[in-house]
């Protein structure tokens, strides 16, 4: 049977993460130089560098019609970030067999590939403050492009947001299993790369992209390098969108990577639009346009975005309006009690990440009534206002 990600269109011009060569379509499932073979599973390129023999054991899995081994291996690979060691092949394994027969959701596939504290992250993303803030950035500097761009798009939920819009998407991870449940479970449709945002970006401009990296800059070692490939991805007429980039000078609640501070970052971004990142969670709420921070009042800022270049959009698009068509459903994080609507944590960690998610509590009147009855019961009005509180969520199948 045709998969959905067999009509999603491969990168444009793919290149050779190290030497920029272009690389051709030997298969299916094979791209070379002329020199080297990389290995494309489920659609998806595995262009890492650093990972030489794991890339020739999927080429020889794939060489020898052993798909469903590739994709076991494949899924192993980790960030230098990981907590959790990587999970055994027997896991992965049962992992692409249980995905593959439809019966294992997002949230058990991430917990035998050993995502750990990131996986209730990633289950309650459409939600959380980051989220809502990646939205607003891009919906004040919408200008109906060609295709957005996300570099450490995750899982892509993201990228799901703007494909759900009818504008074609491109996400790149470092991590081959988050793409790869993108693709089983959030946007079968996108293009997707694996590949590491230490090297250049192996794909062509896409001239007249928006390219987004959120949540992810502070993470990156050699960040002037990252931000010359989102300019040179996004093209002359493209726009580049940092958000979330979280500043040093406050605390972060142990967050890693090497965070700056704002003129440290505006630095690397020189003509760039400067915000607090908060104001894009309340532009996604309530509307209006963020301002163009001075410097010296983001001191205090948690995290920062920055839009290059600073001009707003030229169109509009609202994310917190449900598509057509959308399977609306209780946010699962929400519990009403004695008359009060509140998150039901999972995670220490996950309550941190979600500290200022004011606008998912209620203790007014009639609200917890109206959180059990919302999916079913509610007139046009509320369940519009609901949607963009986040207390319904268009929730990916086999959630």
């Amino acid at each position: 049977m045709r998969q959905p990600w067999d009509t999603a269109a491969p990168p444009p011009h793919p290149r050779h993460p190290l030497t920029g060569l272009p690389l051709t379509r030997v298969s299916p499932e094979l791209w070379s130089d002329g020199a080297t073979c990389w290995p494309v599973v489920d659609g998806i390129p595995f262009l890492r560098t650093g990972r030489e023999a794991l890339r020739e054991a999927v080429v020889s899995a794939l060489e020898r019609g052993d798909r469903h081994h590739a994709r076991a291996l494949l899924l192993r690979d980790q960030d230098d970030h990981a907590r959790l060691p990587p999970p055994p092949l027997s896991s992965t394994a049962a992992v692409v067999a249980g995905v593959e027969s439809g019966t294992m959701g997002l949230r058990e596939a991430m917990e035998h590939l050993g995502f750990g504290p990131v996986a209730p992250y990633f289950a309650h993303r459409q939600s959380a403050p980051t989220f809502l803030s990646a939205l607003g950035l891009l919906a004040q500097h919408w200008d109906a492009p060609p295709c957005v761009v996300e570099l450490a798009c995750g899982i892509g939920q993201v990228l799901r947001e703007v494909s759900l819009r009818g504008t074609p998407v491109v996400g790149v991870d470092v991590v081959f299993a988050k793409l790869w449940l993108a693709r089983h479970f959030i946007v079968p449709q996108a293009v997707l790369l694996c590949a590491d945002a230490a090297a250049d970006l192996p794909i062509a401009p896409l001239e007249g992209a928006t390219v987004l990296c959120h949540d992810a800059l502070y993470f990156l070692p050699d960040k002037a390098r990252a931000l010359a490939e989102l300019r040179r991805v996004a093209g002359p007429s493209g726009r580049v969108l940092v958000g979330h980039a979280h500043n040093r000078h406050v605390d972060q609640r142990g967050v890693g990577g090497t965070p700056l501070d704002p003129a440290g970052y505006a630095a690397l971004m020189p003509g760039a639009a400067c915000y607090d990142d908060a104001g894009f969670v309340t532009r996604f709420l309530d509307g209006g346009a963020v301002a163009d921070t001075p410097l010296p009042q983001l001191e205090r800022a948690e995290a920062l975005s920055f839009a290059w270049p600073p001009t707003p959009g030229r169109r509009s698009i609202d994310f917190g309006v449900a598509v057509p068509g959308a399977r609306l459903s209780p946010n699962p994080l929400l519990e009403a009690h004695d008359g009060r609507v509140r998150p039901a944590w999972p995670t220490p960690g996950l309550a941190a990440e979600y500290a200022s998610a004011h606008y998912l509590c209620s203790d007014a009147p009639g609200d917890a009534a109206l959180l059990r009855r919302a999916a079913t019961d509610a007139t046009p009005e509320q369940r519009a206002a609901l949607v963009r509180r986040r207390w319904l969520l268009n929730l990916p199948e086999r959630w």
